[in-house]
């Protein structure tokens, strides 16, 4: 089942957030739609286009080109993933550099959980605050962070070997569970030690790093929308306690999560979109 709510248009873009359980419908498309971008708060979805497939968890956005068939997947079949789905006009993708004749069909643009937060406050701003032009503005300086101040975006997961795929799907998946090494090496077909060397050749990560974006990630959208058993909320993210999740988050994000959920039930756009014209070009701290 799949709910989709439109949160804010404009002329030059529609956000509208999809929040998709089992049992699952109409996972795909057969083209006319313009170009998007996918950017989850919670789960993941895999998207293939033709034989290119891209993959859309905390951390990771997917952009899709305009008129493209494409086809979703869950990783965790039966649980809930939710994201926000961000339409936009041809001049908007001109302005990115994604409406080149060589653009790709299916893009994988990594980022840090600086700006999974703003992503977050940016979708509690859009809630409260119907001021079109002040939401175009933190719309672009969210684009422009997510397009220039991190990794460079990959056109397909081409660069991953499908024994990296395998894993990463298996973590976003079950996010809560320590999967061990062991386990992780029987899923992808290979030696804990192989593994371990692939997937950072892979993803720039160690696979604690990784686990550890998901939890975070997945509780960041969870604080979005107002979580407040945040023991419960460590304990279903597999961390060993509530002063375990605290810890992880103040080391990333330098807030404890109670901080962060204040921050994001006072979300304002004009806030986000200063503090992120503050860094151009680099990663969101």
């Amino acid at each position: 089942m799949s709910i989709v709510q439109t949160v804010l248009s404009s002329s030059h873009f529609k956000v509208m957030t999809q929040d998709c359980s089992y049992p699952r419908v109409n996972c795909g498309h057969g083209g006319g739609e313009p170009g998007r971008f996918l950017l989850t708060r919670r789960g993941a979805f895999s998207i293939q286009v033709g034989s290119r497939h891209c993959l859309a968890r905390p951390g990771q956005a997917v952009f899709l080109g305009r008129d493209v068939e494409y086809r979703v997947t869950h990783p965790d079949h039966r649980g809930c993933a939710c994201c926000t789905d961000v339409w936009l006009d041809e001049a908007w993708l001109d302005a990115l550099g994604l409406e080149r004749a060589d653009a790709p069909a299916c893009l994988d643009v990594q980022h840090d959980l600086h700006l999974q937060q703003a992503h977050v406050e940016m979708l509690q701003g859009m809630r409260r605050e119907p001021d079109v032009l002040e939401a175009e503005e933190a719309m672009l300086a969210v684009l422009d962070g997510l397009m220039h101040g991190g990794e460079p975006p990959r056109a397909t997961s081409g660069g991953i070997t499908r024994q990296v795929w395998r894993v990463q799907e298996a973590i976003v998946a079950n996010p809560g569970d320590n999967l061990g090494i062991d386990e992780l090496a029987r899923i992808a077909g290979c030696s804990s030690f192989h593994l371990c060397r692939i997937f950072r050749q892979g993803t720039g990560q160690s696979l604690r790093q990784f686990r550890l974006q998901q939890r975070l990630g997945t509780a960041l959208g969870r604080l979005g929308e107002g979580e407040e058993d945040l023991a419960a909320l460590a304990c279903d993210l597999g961390f060993s306690s509530h002063s375990h999740m605290t810890d992880a988050f103040r080391q990333t994000l330098g807030a404890t999560p109670s901080e962060l959920r204040e921050t994001l039930r006072r979300s304002e756009l004009a806030t986000l979109r200063a503090r992120l014209l503050a860094t151009p070009g680099q990663r969101l701290h």
